[in-house]
């Protein structure tokens, strides 16, 4: 089985960007296409939810137009969870946005992740 781009979205509608990157990509390599979201339940405000149920919606949404899997999560160490879930998918490529963490994410998931491609779009 071809290996996946593995495309990270938070729960922001502007990750549809994210997802048709990760499409337009894997349809040139002729690869599928996997979209990951991990919440961190530590890191939710007292007495709000931890995922944000319309954005999810939305997403997944774009996910199936798009022909991806999408796998929703929670860890309280979200970066060993998508390490975990590139592994057992075999992702060639992960991509993601350009967040506050992201370059830490990044450096990080290409450490545990040797010979998997991160890239990060701005």
């Amino acid at each position: 089985m071809a290996q996946p781009i593995l495309v990270l979205v938070t729960l922001q509608y502007a990750c549809a960007r994210l997802i048709r990157a990760g499409a337009d990509q894997a349809l040139i390599a002729h690869v599928p296409l996997r979209v990951l979201h991990v919440a961190n339940p530590d890191a939710a405000p007292i007495g709000e939810p931890v995922i944000n149920a319309r954005a999810l919606d939305h997403l997944y949404a774009l996910s199936g137009e798009a022909g991806a899997e999408m796998c929703v999560l929670t860890s309280n160490v979200p970066v060993n969870a998508i390490a975990d879930y590139a592994l057992s998918c075999s992702a060639q490529r992960i991509i993601m946005g350009s967040g506050e963490n992201a370059a830490g994410i990044a450096q990080t998931l290409s450490a545990l992740l040797p010979g998997v491609r991160v890239e990060i779009l701005d």
